[in-house]
């Protein structure tokens, strides 16, 4: 991981997530959950003296989260691990108490480890986390109030994981359209919009959301930025900004399937308007409208 404290608890335990090396023998650590030993205390149908009880009320309710998470072994081991070699300031979790940890088995957005850690009764959450795949970075939960902090390392490498792309590709003019962010493990963030086209489209806030406004009718490129903890990610998108007869036009174009449309190389999509090759397009926005043309005569693109 990525500046991380030079203690020696914090550089061993980042040691043993990222290399995958087997844990120091400490009864701590090999007693994770204590799982083991009640695992074959539950039978269904089994008829047990009061005093196992509990015993095998614990080894049913742990046989049934075996089904959905990892609630034993060296992966949750070395997950625990990483969290006793932070402090307790940043997990919230008493060094002097005892928790019970459990994993989910899928990855989190396809790259988070999922932990919590409850009291031994499993009644009450004592600490939710995030620890990236690629050990770059670890997360603290709070989901009562919708946040997330940094434990350690740095989110470089999770912006790379994160996707923004437009939520509709056509604004119609005088409305607003949006830019859709996907976070891994669904993670707070900041977005920024500028319009790099302010002829054909300006930024608004919505109820504290970034919109982008059509102006006038045309192409509009924005640049978003995505801001996760000290890093931001960037990407310029496209929109086409339409009037009512531009929508209907273009609607009806890609209905007339009789007439192919070669979307143009140059934006990678277009608005398929499907004219022969000797008519040129209007560069101020889309395409005039020429009733005498049906698509259907002149060379086909």
């Amino acid at each position: 991981m990525k500046n991380w404290k030079k203690t020696a608890t914090g550089l061993l335990a980042v040691s043993i997530l990222a290399a995958g090396l087997a844990l120091p023998a400490n009864a701590d650590a090999a007693a994770t959950n204590q799982t083991e030993a009640v695992k074959t205390e539950y039978k269904n149908g089994s008829v047990v003296p009061v005093s196992r009880s509990e015993a095998v009320r614990n080894a049913a309710r742990e046989k049934a989260l075996s089904q959905y998470y990892i609630t034993s072994g060296k992966k949750l081991e070395k997950a625990v691990s990483l969290l006793k070699g932070l402090t307790q300031e940043k997990t919230g979790l008493d060094r002097g108490k005892s928790y019970y940890y459990r994993m989910d088995k899928p990855l989190a957005g396809n790259y988070f480890y999922h932990v919590k850690a409850f009291t031994p009764d499993m009644k009450t959450l004592a600490g939710e986390y995030y620890m990236a795949k690629d050990n770059s970075c670890v997360f603290r939960l709070f989901p009562g109030k919708g946040s997330a902090k940094l434990l350690e390392g740095t989110t470089d490498k999770l912006l790379k994981k994160v996707e923004v792309l437009p939520a509709n590709a056509i604004i119609p003019l005088k409305k607003t359209g949006r830019v859709l962010v996907r976070v891994p493990g669904s993670l707070p963030y900041e977005l920024t919009l500028t319009s790099l086209t302010e002829n054909t489209a300006k930024i608004k806030n919505v109820k504290g959301q970034p919109r982008i406004f059509g102006t006038a009718r045309g192409y509009a490129d924005i640049l978003a930025e995505v801001k996760i903890d000290g890093y931001v990610r960037n990407q310029k998108l496209r929109f086409a900004i339409m009037d009512e007869r531009d929508i209907a036009l273009y609607r009806a174009r890609r209905a007339y399937v009789a007439y192919p449309v070669r979307v143009g190389p140059r934006w990678g999509w277009g608005w398929g308007w499907g004219y022969p090759r000797h008519r040129h397009h209007h560069h101020g926005g889309p395409p005039p409208h020429h009733p005498g043309n049906h698509g259907g005569h002149g060379r086909r693109r």
